[in-house]
C-alpha cells in the first residue's frame, strides 16, 4: 500500500491516504485536539467492495467522522487484513481483477492513519486472552482503541458479543445511527 513512514514521539505512524493533513494541524494551540476512531478490516473491505452488506452503514461512519475531524486510525496489520481478504476473493473466484483493483484503490485512499505503541502487542494478546479469542487480530485493533482512548468499530459480530460487556468502547457496525 502506499505510504509513507514518521515518528512522532514514540508512536509509530503509516499514512494510508494519498492527501494528507499538515502534522501539526492537531497541535496548533488554537485547534482542539482531533478525536480518533479506530476501524478494522471488516469495516473497511465493507465500504470497498461493492455489494457488500451494511456497506451503506460504513460509508456513513467514514464520512461523519471525516467531516467531524475524526481521525479514523488502524494497528499496523489492517493493509495486510485488507488486502487479504480482497485477494482471497480473488482467487475464490468470487471477485474479478479489475474488481480488486477498484477496491485496493478505494482502501489506498481511505483517510485511516496506522498507528502503533510499543504495548499495543501485549495488550492485544492480555484482551484476546481475556476474552478467549482464538487470535489476537481482533484483540489488537481493541487494544489499539483502549491505549488511545477511542471508539472501535467493527462488523465482525463474534468479536463484539465476546468484547462487548467488558470493553464497552467497541461499537458494531450495524449499530451505526
Amino acid at each position: 500500500m502506499a505510504g509513507r513512514m514518521r515518528r512522532r514521539g514514540r508512536e509509530h505512524r503509516r499514512q494510508v491516504r494519498f492527501r494528507r493533513r499538515h502534522p501539526a494541524d492537531s497541535r496548533r494551540p488554537d485547534k482542539p485536539p482531533m478525536s480518533e476512531r479506530c476501524v478494522d478490516a471488516s469495516v473497511m473491505v465493507k465500504l470497498a467492495l461493492k455489494g457488500e452488506s451494511r456497506r451503506v452503514t460504513a460509508r456513513r461512519l467514514v464520512l461523519e467522522s471525516t467531516e467531524a475531524g475524526i481521525q479514523l486510525i488502524a494497528p499496523p496489520i489492517f493493509p495486510s487484513e485488507v488486502d487479504t481478504v480482497i485477494r482471497k476473493r480473488v482467487h475464490e473466484g468470487r471477485l474479478s481483477q479489475p474488481g480488486a483493483q477498484e477496491a485496493y484503490g478505494v482502501l489506498d485512499r481511505s483517510p485511516v492513519e496506522i498507528v502503533t505503541r510499543p504495548d499495543l502487542r501485549r495488550r492485544a494478546r492480555q484482551i484476546a486472552e481475556q476474552f478467549n479469542q482464538p487470535a489476537v487480530y481482533d484483540a489488537t485493533y481493541a487494544a489499539l482503541a483502549e491505549l488511545r482512548g477511542c471508539e472501535f468499530w467493527t462488523a465482525d459480530k463474534a468479536f463484539y458479543d465476546a468484547v462487548k460487556d467488558g470493553l464497552p468502547f467497541v461499537k458494531y457496525l450495524p449499530d451505526c445511527p
